[in-house]
């Protein structure tokens, strides 16, 4: 249901920038293209009237459409997802990272050796830039 209030959302959002488009600001729209000729063809008294209770009707429907959207998605899947995605990414607790240090240091795994000490061997001197 929701994935059709979108769709119908879209649809109407695409004809009411259409309907908007059309209208004249000065009053003008359709029915000044046609010249008088408008009133025949279309069989309406005046064609603004048509599009100004079309843009309404559009606006209204969108706005109840966008209201009922958000009344359909289901709160709770969304808040359980989003505590199901929190749980994944939480770092492990302090208890656990104790005793992956102790288990480290009694293996000899991850200890750091020493940093040789200038002058001897394994030391190397920082080299000259080169010159350009």
């Amino acid at each position: 249901m929701y994935i059709v209030l979108t769709i119908l959302i879209i649809i109407i959002c695409f004809m009411l920038g259409l309907i908007v488009l059309i209208q004249n600001p000065k009053g003008g729209g359709v029915n000044s293209t046609f010249g008088g000729a408008s009133q025949q063809i279309f069989g309406a008294a005046r064609t603004t009237d048509v599009i100004e209770k079309t843009t309404w009707t559009l606006a209204v429907l969108l706005l109840v459409f966008s209201l009922c959207s958000s009344f359909l998605i289901d709160k709770k899947a969304a808040v359980a997802k989003k505590n199901a995605s929190a749980q994944q990414t939480t770092p492990a607790a302090p208890a656990e990272l104790d005793e992956v240090s102790k288990r480290l240091k009694e293996t000899g795994a991850g200890a750091a050796a020493p940093m040789p000490q200038q002058g001897q061997p394994g030391h190397q001197q920082p080299s000259a830039p080169a010159k350009k």
